[in-house]
Order: structure tokens, then sequence, then C-alpha cells
């Protein structure tokens, strides 16, 4: 009895697969990937915020020169929460969105009438977009509202506007 050699049998299955030859010699590809849908919000919102400049409103309880230290500060949005000069850390946050017309959140903060050219010229558009983020993990702490529009972002406290873009 002669032993069986399969070697010449598993030569001539290799040289095929190398070739080319026979499509069930290599391991199948994976599935391409999904790309992630964009989230919208998170793009308009999720960064952290420099500030560069500010006006000052009618009522204002900060001098300009108060306001003026607040440039270079920065307010950090993320997924769950923020950190923000005036209200603190926020670890948890719930978000609501709105769109609005920047003379009528002008109009609403009663701040001067130049105060919308002012923005527009930061680089803010005539129509925002308005977060409200409210903590879920503190006692009643002020909503950050920040409105959103072209990459730039503005948000008010103590009747001074604090115009922001990303860091």
């Amino acid at each position: 009895m002669v032993p069986s050699r399969p070697w010449p049998e598993l030569l001539i299955a290799w040289s095929l697969c190398s070739l080319g030859f026979g499509a069930g010699c290599l391991p199948p590809d994976e599935p391409a990937k999904k790309p992630t849908p964009v989230n919208v919000d998170a793009q308009n919102l999720i960064h952290t915020w420099i500030v560069s400049d500010h006006i000052l409103g009618k009522g204002a309880s900060v001098t300009p020169t108060e306001a003026e230290g607040f440039h270079g500060r920065t307010i950090e949005i993320s997924a769950e929460g923020y950190t923000s000069p005036w209200q603190g850390t926020c670890e948890e946050a719930s978000r609501t969105k709105r769109p609005r017309k920047l003379a009528e959140v002008i109009d609403e903060l009663e701040m001067s009438p130049s105060a919308e050219g002012e923005a527009t010229s930061f680089g803010l558009t005539t129509s925002v977009l308005e977060y409200r983020l409210s903590c879920n993990d503190r006692r009643k702490p002020p909503p950050l509202l920040v409105f959103v529009s072209s990459g730039k972002a503005m948000t008010c406290f103590n009747g001074v506007c604090y115009l922001m873009k990303p860091f």
C-alpha cells in the first residue's frame, strides 16, 4: 500500500488561488460600512466657543471694560451638557431649538438698534437658530441660550451679548 500524498493537490489549489483563479479561495470582503448620518445640531452647536466680541445692552450690569474681560473665555457645549463662565458646568442638559429672526432677538433683549448691524458684521445672519440648554442635574440654574448661524454664535448674560466663534 502506497501512502497518499496530498501535496500536489494542495500545491495546485494554492497556485490557482494566488493567481486569482477560484473566487472562493479568499475570505469574503466585509460589507461596505454605511456613513454615519450627519447630525446638523452637532455641527451647529457642539463646539468649544470662544468669546471674540460683545455688544452692551441698555440695561447692562457690567461696564464695557468688564465685558471685555470675557474676551478669550470659552463656552464648551458637548452632546450631553455644557460649561459656561456664567452658568457653570452642567453635565446633563436638555435642549430645545427654534428658528428666530436676529432682529426679533435683539429687540427682545432690549439691545440698541445698532446691535443687529454689529452682530451681522461679526458674521451672524438675519436668521438664527436659538438653542435653549436647560440643566437637568442642578437645581434651577438659568438656561444657557445660544443663537447660532453661519458658524458663529451669540449668548447673552446680564444685558451683554457675547459674540463667539469656534475655538
